[in-house]
């Protein structure tokens, strides 16, 4: 009885197993797919540019188009896990919305992000995390240094700030993705200024993946 019953286990389990492999093979004769014969590359790298619209925080001005371009590097702690850096140029213009002044501002960066990613889906991943923005040059339309007579702002007048981003970005075709991002930034600003150190806006882009996001297992 006991062989018996042992034999049939035995049986049992081999049609099971012929079962699945014969499943797994007629899905990939049916639909040319099987089990996941690719795994997520874990190291990539894409190139950026976005229209700006970001301006001072409060209804003394308006946000005008800038623009932005960079690189990021991206690490995938797993499938559904990442993480981001690299590098980016961020131009901000905006224009004084009061009656004595109607000139125009326009801020230049160097924009450092360190955020985290996670990947619903294949096409989809959602992004927030650090940035920090450096000042390479500020100046406005009309002559505001009037000791050196030029158009470039005091080097005290805007600093350097810190700021926090959330962005999502979607696979259109290929290796080229769309973007949309929310970003803030901060520092102390002088009381008796107009000029702020508070922004804030989103920023859309595109970016092309330098490398294919999948790759064959060994």
């Amino acid at each position: 009885m006991i062989i018996n019953r042992v034999l049939w286990i035995f049986i049992f389990l081999n049609i099971s197993d012929f079962a699945y492999t014969q499943g797994d093979a007629n899905l990939l004769l049916q639909y040319q797919k099987g089990p996941d014969i690719n795994r997520y590359r874990k190291w990539n790298f894409d190139l950026n540019f976005k229209a700006v619209n970001i301006g001072p925080e409060g209804d003394a001005a308006t946000p005008k188009i800038g623009y932005a371009f960079g690189g990021n590097i991206q690490y995938k702690y797993s499938r559904s896990i990442g993480f981001s850096t690299g590098v980016g140029f961020l131009s901000v213009n905006y224009q004084y919305d009061l009656k004595e002044n109607r000139t125009y501002d326009n801020i230049n960066y160097l924009s450092f992000p360190l955020a985290i990613r996670v990947f619903p889906t294949e096409r989809t991943h959602f992004e927030t995390g650090l940035v920090y923005h450096y000042v390479i040059e500020a100046k406005n339309s009309e002559i505001v240094n009037l000791k050196e007579l030029t158009k470039n702002y005091n080097d005290n007048i805007f600093k350097n700030a810190f700021g926090w981003l959330f962005a999502v970005q979607y696979n259109i075709w290929k290796k080229f993705h769309l973007s949309l991002e929310y970003r803030f930034f901060k520092n102390s600003t002088l009381s008796n200024n107009i000029q702020k150190n508070n922004f804030n806006g989103f920023l859309l882009g595109i970016h092309f993946l330098i490398l294919s996001p999948n790759r064959e297992s060994p």
